[in-house]
């Protein structure tokens, strides 16, 4: 049964075929918290271990990298890390 976070508030779900909730996260007063709402997309970063990240994404959290490819936030980073593609405004953000 999966908690959903939808315009309203949270919310139960039950039946088969649910999207999971998106495992992203938000900011909700100033406290980290669990994104919730329904997944639309699947990361296709690469884990070690494993083919892909598989961690179920919302479309505010997934970054669109090719046709059906889709890659969330914590893989975003690592790619962007590793191809050495860093602006001026990550290097400052890092540096604090």
């Amino acid at each position: 049964m999966p908690l959903y976070r939808l315009p309203f508030g949270l919310v139960w779900m039950r039946g088969k075929g649910l999207a999971k909730p998106c495992a992203g996260t938000i900011l909700i007063n100033g406290k980290e918290a669990s994104c919730l709402v329904p997944s639309a997309f699947l990361c296709d970063g690469p884990v070690q271990g494993r083919r892909t990240c598989d961690g179920p994404l919302c479309e505010a959290h997934a970054t669109q990298t090719g046709p059906n490819k889709h890659l969330c936030p914590a893989c975003r980073t690592a790619a962007f890390d590793a191809s050495g593609q860093r602006s001026l405004f990550t290097h400052l953000v890092q540096q604090q």
